[in-house]
This record gives C-alpha cells, structure tokens and sequence, in this order.
C-alpha cells in the first residue's frame, strides 16, 4: 500500500499544474499516489496531467465532467488507495523536506503500530506576486511535537490563529468509513472537510517541519473580499452542511481538547458567514442570513446559543449596522496580513 495519496482536483490549470506536480517529484515513488483529477478543464490541463502520467507510474488522470473543488474532493476520497489523503491545490505545492519528514514518521509509526488518524504541520503562504514565504503556525499551540496523542495535546487556540486544510494529512480510511463527502459545486468546502476530519479522528500527531505551499495574492482568489461578498451564499451553505456532524450532545461526549478543534473551523465558518453577508448588505443577503440562523436554531439551540453567545460573533453583533462594512474589512485585512495572505 502506498504511504500517501495526493489528489489534486484541477480546473483550467495549464498555467501552474507543471510546478505543482513537479514539487512531488522526489523519488519516492513507491512511497506516493497522486491523482489528478481534471474537472471539466477547457485549456491544457487534462494533456499535462497525462503527459505526467505516462511518464510516472504514480502518477494518474482521472477525467470528469465539471463538478467544482468539492467534487474533485470526492473523487479523490472514493478513487485513493493510500494509507494517508491529502488534498493538493492545482495552483499550490508541496516542500521536499517536508514531505520526507511526513513519509518518515508515517513508516516509523506503521512499524510501532502506532499510526494517527491525523497529521498536522504548519505551512507556508507564498505570495504569487514576489515568491516571499510566511510561516503560519500552529506548532506554538502545541504541547508536544512529533508524538502521537490525542487532541488535548493541542492549546486553546486565538483569534488569529486559523486552521486550513492545507494543515492536514488524514487516514484514507477514515474518511472512506465515515462516508465523508464535501458540498460540490460551491466554495469554502474546504471548511466542510477540515470539519468532518476533526469530529471523527481521536489521534493527532503534529510534526514540525510545514510541508504545504499556499499560493496567496492572485487574483480571482476565493480569498478575496471581492470574492467573499459575491459567494456568501457558499459560507451559509457549508455552515448548513457542516451541522449535520456537528451537534451539541455529541459535543459532550468529547474531551475538552477535540471539543475545541470542533468548533474552532465551524466558529471560523460562522464569523465568515456573518462577514460575507454584511459585505454589500441589502435585502436578500438580509433574509438569506436570517433563515440560516433559524435553521440553525431550531437544529441545534444549544449549540447556536454557545456559537452566537459565547463567540467573538457577539461583540460582531453590537457593531452599528452602518459601522460593520468598515469595521470588518479592517479586520479582516488585519487577519489576512497576519497569515500572509496580502
């Protein structure tokens, strides 16, 4: 069985997909599974991919109608053969050094018959306009490094710190047992599976060494403030989704440390439901949000009364209406240039 798979779910890629497979590359090939999966692409995406697949017998295209990332997520899941899955953005990359250390410990704890159901490391964000890397961390949340244990080895995390997907490499297993699907055609789905892999993993290992490359500063970016109030229907619609595996009375059940990995993307899911939707405020945003808080409500009351009321979302919600656009946009460009994104 091969150590890792890497999906990488490609839409019109031809400008970037020759660096992005390039970086995995690293001969280790028994050790990897990458899967290209070009989404309808209308460029030369789907004849890289192949030309990288005729070349490298790790390397393999799967060709498919346009369904979004999340659905080239979902292939991945169904498609991957590897003991770990990890999501590799068309446009991103991955560090060698990084990725060796991963490859290592995976070996190392399939040989103490101590594997985790996660691996986290930090990553950087590279700005596409002059290649500088920012380190976003999540090391200096941890109590031990380069151990196996259970979430509780994780701190309670800060306002700017901000869990990605990027962060993550998960047990194939676990999503293919658990059923794990993403929403397809929609944006921010990322949230959606970084949500899912926190409430069915128990193990988590963090390794210090990061391994993810973030392109940041392009544009078009989903990222963008732009972006953000134009798909805000994308963030109600994750945050819907994402209720469906997160409820208060299994919330119990957690201890206080997988409680907190819980909600620290879904907390992250709602505040940007809010931003989004108050970006450009008019009258069906209004509505939109105000029916996802009923349902939200009525789905689960004391999980909303503990996300609405024990969040910074509150302290968001006694901004004077004509006061939020300008409030948040600070904000956000403040969150954005901590982790490197501008």
């Amino acid at each position: 069985m091969k150590l890792l798979s890497i999906i990488i779910p490609s839409y019109n890629s031809e400008a970037f997909l020759h660096d992005c497979l390039d970086s995995l590359l690293i001969g280790l090939d028994s050790s990897l599974e990458v899967i290209v999966v070009n989404d309808g692409s209308t460029d030369r995406t789907s004849q890289i991919a192949h030309e990288y697949a005729s070349k490298h017998s790790f390397i393999k295209v799967i060709d498919k109608e346009n369904g979004g990332h999340g659905s080239g997520i979902n292939v991945g899941i169904r498609e991957a053969t590897g003991l770990y899955f990890k999501v590799l953005d068309s446009d991103d990359f991955l560090d060698k050094d990084g990725l060796l250390n991963l490859l290592s410990y995976i070996q190392k704890h399939q040989k103490e018959n101590n594997l985790p159901d996660l691996y986290l490391t930090d990553y950087y964000s590279v700005s596409d306009v002059d290649k500088q890397r920012s380190l976003v961390r999540l090391g200096h949340r941890v109590k031990e490094k380069n151990v196996v244990s259970n979430f509780d080895n994780i701190k309670r995390l800060h306002i700017f710190d901000y869990f990605m997907m990027h962060m993550e490499y998960v047990k194939t297993s676990l999503l293919k047992d658990n059923n794990v699907n993403v929403t397809e055609h929609c944006f921010y789905e990322d949230n959606e599976f970084l949500i899912n892999t926190f409430v069915y993993a128990n193990t988590v290992c963090y390794l210090d060494k990061p391994i993810y490359l973030y392109t940041v500063n392009r544009k078009g970016q989903s990222i963008s403030m732009d972006k953000m109030a134009k798909n805000y229907v994308n963030h109600l619609t994750v945050l819907k989704n994402s209720l469906k595996v997160v409820d208060s009375k299994s919330l119990k059940k957690y201890s206080k440390g997988k409680r907190r990995a819980v909600l620290f993307p879904l907390r992250t899911v709602l505040v940007l439901s809010f931003y989004s939707t108050h970006l450009g405020y008019n009258k069906e945003k209004k509505n939109n949000y105000r029916q996802m808080k009923i349902h939200f409500k009525k789905k689960d009351k004391a999980l909303f009364k503990k996300m609405y009321h024990h969040t910074i979302l509150f302290w968001f919600t006694l901004i004077p209406p004509f006061m939020r656009k300008m409030v948040m946009s600070i904000g956000y460009r403040l969150f954005s240039k901590k982790l490197g994104w501008s």
